[in-house]
């Protein structure tokens, strides 16, 4: 479960002290909070997890995947878990996974579950993780766990390589192309536009145009980020930090083209954990509480939210789904089709398997058409300031 802090101040009166409560969710650790006579006054995030800059910059010590991936194969084989940790001690040659392994095998042996050692680790694991772990150890099925975990971060690893991979030569040419651009109307054309004023005549209409574009790029520099930063900060002291959260959730999920792979992303981690959850047999109301929380967008989490009171009233998932805004059409049907089965799991699975192929298509095809918008974008700018520059040639012959 996770473990929410906030800097708060008695109701009474006292001194401002940090407190650490534990709760499924922020709005019930505020609950939690209030019922102990303390009054919240600021939000420090996750036990474990870093915030502000830090966390921006903040570069994982021990890769998460990398630890299940070697601790998966071991449990396969039936090997105890301390004996497996002990193993993975000695054939490490990473002195953080080493160090981070020994400190679980030793919680072991002080009688703490596996779990809560998970749990303890903050942010090197999903969010998810150890209340799955907590499954494994209460079903007896933890070697399965663990795999099926492997499994998922593996193709969320694969995933994340693949948008970065496909990222790098997009992102090269929107570079070069800027910086061409900038060196353009910032270095050139001003000299250029020197030689009309060495020889004391009248800038042409050209000129006057590509100095005026020279000027506000210069000035945008420096200007564009000072405003930026003075709207977010005015507009988060009128509305808070969490309105404008809110809002840039929404936004983002309205974008015409990045908005709908956003969501295939989403939806794609949730219905991901769903399968993995229901395939080791973990109750569907604490399937779907945890499944909401790899959500990121609030404006998507909040979609769900209706779910779990459905699913009290006695409704099944199938018809929970339907009608959710966000969810591909169908999903409900095929749903439904794995319930009339009794393989529920295994129909989530492919569901999620068919979202992120087409979210990989997607970014493919948007990374696709984005180099050549980036290389005519550069071809006209030089066309601009060409035929520009041309044209003020032509006036300087004239008048001669």
């Amino acid at each position: 479960m996770p473990r929410y802090r906030y800097l708060a101040s008695p109701v009474r009166g006292g001194e401002h002290r940090e407190m650490i409560i534990e709760a499924d969710t922020s709005q019930e650790a505020l609950s939690k909070l209030r019922s102990c006579g303390m009054t919240p006054i600021r939000y420090l995030g996750e036990e474990g997890e870093e915030t502000g800059w830090k966390a921006l910059f903040r570069r994982k010590k021990v890769d998460g995947y990398e630890f299940t991936s070697q601790l998966a194969p071991l449990l396969a084989a039936n090997i105890p878990l301390e004996r497996a940790l002990a193993i993975m001690v000695e054939s490490s040659t990473d002195a953080d996974m080493k160090e981070l392994t020994n400190s679980l095998r030793q919680g072991l042996h002080e009688g703490k579950k596996f779990s809560d050692l998970i749990r303890s680790c903050g942010s090197i694991f999903p969010g998810f993780y150890a209340n799955l772990i907590e499954t494994g150890e209460e079903t007896g099925c933890l070697p399965e766990v663990v795999e099926e975990l492997r499994r998922f971060m593996a193709e969320s690893k694969e995933l994340k390589d693949f948008i970065i991979s496909s990222s790098i030569y997009p992102m090269v040419v929107l570079f070069i192309t800027l910086l061409v651009v900038i060196l353009m109307f910032t270095i050139f054309i001003p000299r250029f536009a020197a030689i009309f004023a060495d020889m004391g005549r009248e800038q042409p209409a050209s000129m006057e145009f590509l100095m005026s574009m020279s000027t506000i790029m210069t000035h945008a520099c420096w200007l564009v980020p000072c405003l930026l930063t003075v709207l977010y900060q005015g507009l988060r002291l009128r509305y808070g930090a969490a309105q404008l959260k809110e809002w840039k959730s929404i936004l983002l999920c309205r974008l015409p083209v990045f908005g709908p792979i956003l969501i295939a992303i989403e939806i794609g981690r949730f219905i991901r954990t769903m399968s993995i959850m229901i395939s080791n047999h973990v109750d569907i109301i604490k399937t779907v509480r945890i499944s909401e929380k790899v959500i990121v967008n609030q404006t998507i989490r909040r979609s769900f939210d209706p779910l779990e009171p459905k699913l009290r009233s006695g409704e099944k998932l199938s018809a929970a789904l339907a009608g959710n805004p966000f969810l591909p059409a169908g999903l409900a049907a095929k749903v439904r089709v794995g319930e009339e089965s009794g393989a529920v799991g295994p129909m989530l699975t492919r569901c999620a398997e068919y979202i992120e192929e087409g979210t990989r298509r997607k970014i493919k095809r948007l990374l696709s058409l984005f180099e050549p918008v980036v290389i005519v974008f550069l071809a006209l700018m030089v066309l601009v300031v060409v035929v520009s520059i041309f044209m003020a040639i032509m006036e300087i012959n004239q008048i001669e």
